[in-house]
């Protein structure tokens, strides 16, 4: 079974490997890739009968929210079936993904000490990015 069988919108899937399409990316964006790979994603859309230079068939777009020491940053991007494969979604993902987070942890470039964000960050860890972390 293939994972576009068991995959909808609203499903968390583990990206298992990330094409490189063949394009130049900044320096802090091809960061952003490389820490997707093993990292947990939330289908946010999916095309169905997609063709790309990459792949045939259906192509599904994931929002990443990843931890920086500045807060909670996310990043787009599309994927092949091949790509991901459905996991099941814990507290934590769930926390990462809701829209009231912004209620428990400080804005974004604000000193991180929240109580919510040390449970994220000891879930998920840091990913380390100086141009968005203004280093």
């Amino acid at each position: 079974m293939s994972a576009d069988d068991r995959v909808s919108v609203g499903t968390y899937v583990r990206v298992i490997s990330l094409p490189e399409h063949g394009f130049e990316y900044p320096e802090y964006e091809m960061l952003i890739r490389k820490s997707v790979i093993g990292g947990v994603c939330r289908v946010i859309g999916i095309d169905e009968g997609r063709s790309t230079a990459t792949s045939t068939g259906t192509e599904f777009l994931l929002c990443y929210q990843f931890l920086t020491k500045s807060g909670v940053a996310s990043y787009g991007l599309r994927v092949a079936d091949e790509d991901i494969e459905p996991v099941e979604a814990s507290e934590e993902l769930l926390l990462l993904h809701s829209e009231d987070l912004w209620q428990l942890i400080r804005p974004y470039g604000e000193h991180q000490d929240t109580a919510t964000f040390r449970r994220l960050r000891g879930a998920f860890g840091l990913v380390e990015l100086p141009d968005l972390d203004g280093r």
